[in-house]
């Protein structure tokens, strides 16, 4: 006999938010934990092997669960299956599939160098997610620049070092102002439409605040002259990046009184 949903309480949209950030936290969480265990057996030579076949285990589990998330995601597409107001959808599972198994291709390929990565990478995600849900919009922008920038300067460090891959500094710069030129761009043509523009035919509402343009045009020019900086005074590299975390937390700071 089919269980009546008759009296249930449908679930809210703040509670479905609250419910993803904290799946979000708990997955991040649980991926470095993993990634912990990965790196510590692949670091015996006793334990290399078990570590190899883990990995390829964890690689497996991520095809199938792209696999999964695909086909999920396309009866949602064709009205199958609601994936509104659920964790587990098509877009989700999807999205943590390809990052699992890229994530354990690169481990498999090239050893343990890219879990110390990971270890940034993965709360930097469940941090930004929680700032797209929870912060005004700009500020998701804003800490998109820094966080671009102090990625930017980190590469040109390492590129700086490199006997054959000096030119990776060069082009770190030139994504950066590239990517500076373009939000520049947009930023003002959304200041000429009140923030608002058209999306597959849809009118969407960026709901920017008064100062939110005069922030995302000060904001990439800041970060790529830092990046410009680290660059040329490579002595300076840290103070750089120091600059650019001081402007993230001033600015966090900032938006969080906003929230209350």
């Amino acid at each position: 006999m089919a269980k009546s949903n008759v009296g249930k309480k449908p679930i809210s949209k703040e509670e479905y938010t609250t419910n993803k950030v904290l799946t979000v936290f708990s997955v991040c969480l649980l991926g470095v934990l993993v990634l912990m265990v990965v790196q510590r057996l692949l670091d015996y030579t006793n334990t290399w092997s078990t570590g190899m076949l883990m990995v390829r285990v964890l690689l497996g589990i991520g095809i199938a669960g792209i696999i999964w998330g695909a086909v999920l995601l396309a009866r949602e597409l064709m009205g199958k299956r609601d994936g509104s107001y659920r964790i587990i959808c098509g877009r989700n599972v999807l999205i943590a599939s390809i990052v699992m198994a890229a994530s354990m291709a690169v481990i498999g390929y090239l050893g343990t160098g890219p879990i110390k990565g990971l270890y940034v990478i993965l709360p930097a995600l469940a941090v930004y997610y929680l700032i797209y849900h929870s912060y005004a919009p700009e500020f998701f922008l804003i800490a998109a620049d820094a966080g671009m920038a102090l990625g930017l300067m980190w590469l040109v460090h390492r590129a700086l070092i490199s006997a054959r891959f000096g030119w990776v500094a060069y082009a770190a710069l030139a994504a950066a102002a590239v990517l500076t030129v373009v939000q520049l761009v947009c930023v003002w043509k959304l200041r000429g439409k009140q923030g608002k523009f058209v999306w597959r035919g849809r009118k969407v509402d960026t709901h920017f605040s008064r100062n939110a343009y005069t922030m995302l045009t000060v904001t990439p020019i800041v970060m790529t002259v830092l990046v410009a900086a680290a660059l040329f005074l490579p002595a300076r590299m840290l103070i750089a990046m120091g600059i650019a975390a001081a402007y993230l937390f001033i600015t966090a700071v900032y938006y969080t009184v906003k929230l209350m």
